[in-house]
């Protein structure tokens, strides 16, 4: 199990361009899909967590997956493995950029590439939003905070995130209220 993630998350390293939020789709497809190493409920939550920690949502994403099937030592080899492709590509291309950064060639593939990132980033935004939506207020949440984040941006992020933890907590407690009073109500009834 140690191998594929190693070689899962080092293959997916040398192919996903423009970071960890066009990654995610292809992580699913990988880890959840291909190889089902975990559920696509757990990937859901996973990308959720860490997306609001600080640091690169690919990088939390390997170590989560890593420590949730193989424990720490798969947590250390998920980030070894996401990391090692970064820095074997900003190394090389240190080296090749500095003599090619004025060809026109190169400039027009930056562009297509940015265009696939664009494609990769909105595909895993859908992916995302299609299994957290677990039932209406989920979707009132996400809602919420976009019109929030769109309407004030000034407002942190972390504030945002740290919100909307608090109100499912909130919902999720009065549910849970809610579904025990109903048992009570049907236990009175029989």
């Amino acid at each position: 199990m140690l191998l594929k993630l190693f070689k899962t998350f080092f293959t997916l390293g040398f192919f996903a361009f423009g970071g960890g939020y066009s990654m995610i789709p292809l992580i699913e497809r990988e880890i959840v899909e291909k190889h089902k190493i975990i559920s696509k409920e757990k990937f859901t939550d996973i990308v959720s967590i860490s997306g609001g920690l600080p640091g690169a949502i690919g990088l939390n994403i390997a170590i989560f997956i890593g420590k949730v099937s193989c424990g720490l030592k798969g947590a250390v080899v998920g980030a070894i493995a996401s990391l090692l492709p970064s820095l074997i590509i900003i190394s090389s291309l240190m080296i090749l950029f500095s003599n090619v950064s004025d060809n026109l060639y190169v400039k027009k593939a930056l562009i297509g590439v940015s265009g696939v990132v664009v494609a990769f980033i909105l595909y895993a935004t859908y992916k995302i939003a299609m299994g957290a939506f677990k039932n209406k207020w989920y979707m009132l949440i996400t809602l919420g905070t976009f019109i929030i984040s769109m309407g004030f941006p000034k407002i942190p992020l972390p504030f945002l995130i740290i919100g909307a933890m608090i109100i499912g907590i909130v919902i999720e407690l009065i549910e849970k209220i809610l579904l025990v009073s109903k048992k009570e109500e049907i236990k009175n009834v029989v």
